[in-house]
């Protein structure tokens, strides 16, 4: 089970990473504005946010694991509309379908692992985490493998369709069963409410997502225009970023087993502004790398550990916790980035860099709020602890 959530987790991990490079490879296809191009990841996000509504309602109807299996198809499905042509219209609409499938993998994965591991659900979602990005890594070097042997950047997109289909003639058996003890919410889950706290935390999420897209998509741009950094070497700050984040979440295991989510969080958040003092802080390349490497140690565990966090204050309604949370991720990948590039426009990305520790403050804000909470147990739900919260495993 935990190896079946990890590899699906890891399909949507190659999409993500594939996703950002390709996007400009296709623009330049297309001959299309960067404004015009970057409406692709506001499709993703649009698909992360349809899938916010459709994963508790798809799930409650068939379960979880079989709903994933849906979901990966239409993953691929998204993938070969995104790769099929050069018309704009028809590529956003694969990034729109792309974005849902993952984002309904990405959720429902986490609520499986939850329920499964109870008490060290938060250290199953982290590794996951870390296996997605772990993979996630060979992406972009594939698509530029697929591009220097000759066959194209598409054919490094398609290693994603390609890996799915493994997976799932590999692991899905005709007439098998769903996992019943993990497999759905309780019952009507769609049709209740969650209460403040849960929206506190909530809020929590959607800042550790800011911060991390914040600094993925204007991380180049500071090291290029500030640090006095080539274009091709600035893009390889990302690599320092990503790189931080998966070592962290390889290596977090202990801790996420030893310590509580709250702890957690605030030391992560810690990180991610010392991180970013270092790199913001200097113009020598070297140290702004080694700043963005700790920046990446601190938002590694961020939005593991936030969703981990958003489940447990649900109630044991998972499903529908990470159908809101990738509504507000959504919104958060659409609106934080832009805004930021916005605000470069009138005094700089160096300048405009500093709402990220400002998104930090605000979900520290958050955890302050609801850190001794604890969420109504319903009958006949059985409690497990993740951290301090109170998650639910039925």
């Amino acid at each position: 089970m935990t190896w079946t959530a990890y590899l699906q987790l890891a399909i949507y991990g190659y999409f993500l990473y594939a996703f950002t490079p390709s996007v400009n490879l296709l623009r330049d296809d297309e001959h299309t504005s960067r404004a015009i191009s970057g409406l692709h990841g506001t499709g993703l996000a649009v698909g992360a946010m349809v899938a916010g509504l459709v994963a508790p309602r798809l799930s409650a109807r068939l379960g979880r694991m079989r709903s994933i299996w849906i979901a990966l198809g239409i993953l691929c499905v998204g993938i070969g509309i995104f790769v099929s042509c050069d018309v704009v219209a028809v590529t956003i609409l694969g990034a729109i379908v792309g974005g849902l499938g993952g984002t309904i993998v990405a959720n429902l994965t986490s609520a499986v692992l939850t329920a499964h591991h109870g008490p060290k659900g938060g250290a199953a979602v982290t590794e996951a985490n870390g296996f997605g990005s772990g993979v996630g890594i060979l992406a972009p070097l594939l698509v530029s493998a697929a591009i220097a042997i000759g066959v194209g950047w598409r054919a490094g997109m398609l290693v994603a369709v390609v890996f799915a289909i493994g997976v799932t003639a590999s692991l899905l058996r005709p007439g098998q069963t769903p996992h019943d003890a993990i497999d759905r919410d309780r019952p009507h889950a769609a049709d209740a409410r969650m209460g403040a706290l849960f929206w506190w935390s909530w809020g929590v999420l959607v800042m550790t997502t800011a911060i991390e897209f914040s600094m993925t998509i204007w991380t180049s741009d500071v090291l290029q225009n500030h640090d006095g950094l080539s274009k091709g070497t600035a893009a390889t700050g990302v690599t320092a970023i990503v790189a931080g984040m998966t070592l962290a979440r390889f290596a977090s295991t202990r801790f996420t087993t030893r310590l509580t989510v709250d702890v957690l969080m605030v030391s992560v958040f810690s990180i991610t502004i010392v991180g970013f003092a270092l790199f913001w802080a200097t113009s020598s390349p070297v140290l702004s790398f080694v700043g963005l490497f700790v920046t990446g140690l601190g938002i590694s565990l961020q939005f593991p550990l936030a969703i981990t966090r958003l489940i447990g204050f649900s109630n044991g309604r998972a499903d529908l916790a990470t159908g809101y949370g990738s509504i507000g991720t959504g919104l958060s990948v659409a609106i934080a980035p832009f805004g930021l590039g916005a605000l470069a426009d009138h005094i700089g990305s160096h300048t405009a860099m500093l709402v990220v520790p400002a998104f930090v403050m605000i979900g520290i804000a958050g955890l302050a709020v609801s850190h001794r909470a604890r969420p109504p147990v319903m009958p006949p739900i059985v409690p497990a602890t993740i951290g301090d919260v109170p998650a639910i495993v039925e």
